[in-house]
C-alpha cells in the first residue's frame, strides 16, 4: 500500500509545493540523527555522582535500571574502579528476556570506592554501543538534622570540599511574607547529585556547606571511601517543635508566633528517611542541636521525651530503624555554657539498651563565646570554629564505631519500566516494574508523576502487581514529565522513566516509546521500542524515499506486548545514495491506526544549524534544524514593529527538527526570529505568504 506521509500523519496539511520543496530539504538535512542524539541504551539508575552506604564488610548494591532501543545479542553491565580504588573491576551480563523488552535490571555488589559504570551492548551484526555513568561510589551516607547551627549560614568561612564528597544542591524551603520557613509534606524530588561547593545548598533545608563539606573530607581520608550528605536541619525549631510534628501536629514557632505548616520541621526528616535514605542507605542521622531548648529552659524530662518521640517516630514513619548520634549541643550565645538538662536528657537515651543512639562530639566546647550571631565561624585571622566543629566530630567516628553500628541498606528495589512516549492529559495505560530484593512476591506500590524538573505532581496509579495502570490528571498542563513507581513497606521509590511528553492538542497517544534507524553497509536496521499495550495487534513498517509517498516494507505482529514493552525491528536494504524516511504505522484490535513519529537515515550533505525552511513560510508552520551539541534554547518571533507573536515548539514530529506554529494566524509579511542557543542569539528574517 502507498500512504501520503501528510495525510495520514496527523499534522497540519501542506501545500503540494511546500512538499517538494520541504524534501528537498530533508534529503539534505538529518545527518545521522538518531545516531548521534539518542544512545541505543539509557541508562536512568544510578545517576551521576550517587553514593550508596556500604555495610559492615564494606560492599553495596548497585542498582541498574535502563532501556535499550535495539535488540542486541547481550548486553554488559561493568565497574570499573576509578583511581584511588584499589578494587577490581566487577560485571555482569542482563537476563536475555529482558534484552526483547528493552527494559534492563540488574544488581552489582561493589566494595566501597568510586567507579564508572559501563553499560554495552553486541549485537549480532557487529554493532556495538556503549554509554555511562562517570562516577557511582559506596561508601558514607548520613542524614544531619537540627538547629541553625546545623542547618548552617552562608558568609561564615565555609569551605568547598573535594570530590569525594556528594550532596543534592537545592532546597525545598522557602521564607514567606509572615517570615515563616514554609517546605512542603510531599514526596521528595529525584535528585541530582554533586560534589559539596562552599555556597552549595545541601537538600532538603542545609543553606552552606557549613562545616559538613569539612567534615566530609576528612572521613574521605580516613576511610578512603565517597561522602553523601543530606541536611533536614531547621533553624529556630527546639525539641518540643520536633515532637509535635512528629505527633502529626504543626509546630509553634516561638520566634514568631505562627506556625510552620505541613507539620515541619519534621516532615523534611521523616520524607528524606523514606525517599532518599531508604534506597542510598544511611549510617546515622546526625543529630546537633540544643541551643534553642537551653534558651528557653526545658527541663531534662522535656527534652528527653520530646527527642525519643522524634526519633521514634521516624523510624516508624520511614519503616526502619536509623542509628542517631547526638552531638553534645547546649551552649550558644545567648546561654554560653553547657546546659545540664539537655546533657542528662541525652546521657538517658545513650543508656537506653539497643536503642542505636550514640554519643557524638561535644560541641560545647567549639569557640566558646561564640559570635554574636551565635553561630560557629571560620573568622579571617582568627578561631576556626567550623573546622573545629568538623574535627570535633572526626574524632567521634572512629572505626571502633563504625564497628558497632549497624548501616541500613536498601530492604527491597523498584525498577520502572517503559512508558508512552506522548499521551493527552487524561490517558490512561500500562507501567511495567520489577521488584527486586524483597521477601514479598506483591507489595502494594504507587505511581508517581514528576515534572520535569523532577518534583512530585500527583499519585497517578495504584496496585500491587505488574502492570500497573496508570490514569493522568485531566486538567495536567502539556510538558514534559516522568513516572516513578514508589513502593509503601516501607516507602521505597523506585528509578524515574525516561520522559514522558503531555500534550494537551495531540490527537492520539504514542504508544511508540523510541524509534531508532542506523546504516551499515548495504543494510539500514530499524528498531522501534514499544510500551505495553494489550490492544496492539500489528505494525507495518513504511519508507519513503522522496518525502511524500511511503510504501510498506514489512508487517509484523505483535508478540507478548499486552503487558510487557518489546523490541521490534528489521533489516532493510539500503535503496541509493539518498536520505531515507521511514516509520511504523501501528494498527490496534479496535481497528484504529496510530503514526509513529519518523526516523531519517542520511547519506548526503546537510545545511547549517539553526536555519529555517521553508522560507517563505506558506503554511503557518516552520522547522530549524536542531544542534546536537548547542541546543536551541529559546526562539521568539516578532513583527517589523517590534510586536511579538507567540509560538509552539515541538522537536518530537522529525528526527533532528523543532516545528514552530505561530499561536494566532499571521499576515503575509516580514518577521523576526531571535534563536537563543547555548553560543548565544541570532536573528533572521522570515517571511510569511
Amino acid at each position: 500500500m502507498s500512504v501520503n506521509i501528510w495525510e495520514n500523519y496527523k499534522t497540519k496539511t501542506l501545500s503540494k509545493p511546500f512538499l517538494n520543496w520541504f524534501t528537498t530539504i530533508l534529503l539534505t538535512c538529518f545527518a545521522g540523527f538518531f545516531n548521534i542524539i539518542y544512545a541505543q541504551i539509557e541508562i536512568t539508575s544510578p545517576v551521576n555522582n550517587q553514593v550508596m552506604q556500604r555495610d559492615t564488610l564494606g560492599f553495596a548494591r548497585i542498582q541498574i535500571t535502563a532501556y535499550s532501543y535495539f535488540p542486541y545479542q547481550r548486553i554488559e553491565a561493568k565497574l570499573t574502579a576509578l583511581p584511588g580504588n584499589p578494587h577490581t573491576q566487577v560485571t555482569t551480563n542482563f537476563d536475555i528476556d529482558q534484552l526483547s523488552e528493552g527494559f534492563l535490571h540488574t544488581t552489582i555488589r561493589a566494595e566501597s570506592g568510586w567507579y564508572k559504570l559501563t553499560l554495552t551492548g553486541f549485537s549480532p551484526n557487529g554493532f556495538i554501543d556503549s554509554t555511562i555513568v562517570p562516577r557511582v561510589g559506596v561508601g558514607e551516607v548520613f542524614l544531619i538534622a537540627g538547629n541553625s547551627n546545623a542547618m548552617g549560614l552562608p558568609d561564615l568561612g565555609a569551605k568547598s570540599a573535594t570530590d569525594n564528597v556528594i550532596t543534592f544542591n537545592g532546597t525545598n524551603k522557602i521564607l514567606n511574607k509572615e517570615n515563616i520557613t514554609v517546605a512542603p509534606d510531599l514526596p521528595m524530588p529525584a535528585p541530582k547529585f554533586s560534589t559539596i561547593e562552599a555556597k552549595s545548598s545541601l537538600f532538603p533545608t542545609g543553606e552552606t556547606s557549613w562545616y559538613w563539606g569539612e567534615l566530609g573530607d576528612m572521613l574521605s581520608k580516613k576511610l578512603n571511601v565517597p561522602i553523601l550528605f543530606l541536611n533536614a536541619a531547621w533553624a529556630a525549631a527546639n525539641s518540643e517543635n520536633y515532637r509535635d510534628g512528629a505527633m502529626g501536629k504543626d509546630a509553634y514557632n516561638l520566634y514568631v508566633g505562627k506556625n510552620w505548616p505541613n507539620r515541619q520541621p519534621y516532615s523534611n526528616i521523616k520524607n528524606t528517611l523514606r525517599y532518599y535514605n531508604s534506597w542510598l542507605g544511611i549510617r546515622a542521622v546526625f543529630w546537633a542541636h540544643g541551643e534553642n531548648d537551653a534558651q528557653h529552659g526545658f527541663t531534662e524530662e522535656a527534652y528527653f521525651n520530646n527527642i525519643k518521640t522524634l526519633i521514634d517516630n521516624s523510624r516508624r514513619d520511614a519503616g526502619y530503624l536509623s542509628p542517631w548520634i547526638l552531638a553534645r549541643s547546649s551552649a550558644g550565645e545567648v546561654y554560653p555554657r553547657p546546659y545540664q538538662p539537655v546533657i542528662d536528657a541525652q546521657n538517658r537515651l545513650f543508656a537506653i539498651k539497643n536503642y542505636q543512639a550514640y554519643l557524638g562530639p561535644n560541641l560545647d566546647s567549639v569557640q566558646i563565646p561564640r559570635p554574636k550571631h551565635g553561630h560557629f565561624e571560620n573568622i579571617n585571622g582568627g578561631l576556626q570554629g567550623l573546622t573545629m566543629a568538623a574535627t570535633a566530630w572526626n574524632r567521634t567516628l572512629t572505626d571502633s564505631f563504625l564497628k558497632k553500628s549497624v548501616p541500613v541498606q536498601p530492604k527491597y528495589v523498584i525498577h520502572t519500566g517503559v512508558t508512552p512516549s506522548e499521551l493527552k492529559p487524561g490517558s490512561s495505560f500500562l507501567l511495567p516494574y520489577t521488584v527486586a530484593g524483597s521477601a514479598l512476591t506483591s507489595i502494594p506500590v504507587h505511581a508517581e508523576l514528576l515534572n520535569d524538573a523532577g518534583e512530585f505532581v500527583d499519585t497517578v496509579g495504584v496496585g500491587n502487581k505488574t502492570p500497573l495502570t496508570i490514569t493522568l490528571p485531566q486538567n495536567l498542563k502539556s510538558g514534559k514529565y516522568r513516572l516513578r513507581v514508589t513502593g509503601s513497606m516501607p516507602i521505597m521509590p523506585g528509578s524515574v522513566s525516561t520522559a514522558i511528553y503531555v500534550n494537551e492538542a495531540t490527537a492520539h497517544n504514542q504508544y511508540l516509546n523510541r524509534l531508532e534507524a542506523r546504516k551499515e553497509g548495504q543494510l539500514i536496521h530499524i528498531s522501534w521500542l514499544v510500551s505495553a499495550n494489550p490492544d496492539l495487534r500489528k505494525m507495518v513498517l513504511q519508507k519513503t524515499t522522496n518525502g511524500e509517498n511511503y510504501m510498506d516494507v514489512s508487517s509484523i505482529e505483535a508478540m507478548d506486548n499486552e503487558a510487557n514493552s518489546r523490541i521490534y525491528s528489521y533489516a532493510d536494504q539500503n535503496s541509493g545514495e539518498g536520505s531515507i524516511f521511514y516509520r511504523v504505522i501501528l494498527e490496534f484490535s479496535n481497528g484504529e491506526i496510530r503514526f509513529s513519529p519518523i526516523a531519517t537515515v542520511f547519506q548526503n550533505g546537510a545545511p547549517p544549524h539553526f536555519l529555517v525552511f521553508p522560507n517563505p513560510v506558506t503554511s503557518q508552520q516552520f522547522h530549524l534544524r536542531s544542534d546536537t551539541e548547542n541546543q536551541i534554547l529559546e526562539c521568539r518571533l516578532y513583527d517589523i514593529s517590534g510586536k511579538e507573536h507567540r509560538l509552539t515548539t515541538n522537536d518530537r514530529e522529525m528526527a533532528g527538527t523543532i516545528t514552530a506554529r505561530p499561536i494566532s494566524h499571521l499576515p503575509a509579511g516580514n518577521y523576526i526570529l531571535r534563536i537563543t542557543s547555548d553560543l548565544g542569539t541570532s536573528s533572521q528574517i522570515i517571511l510569511f505568504r
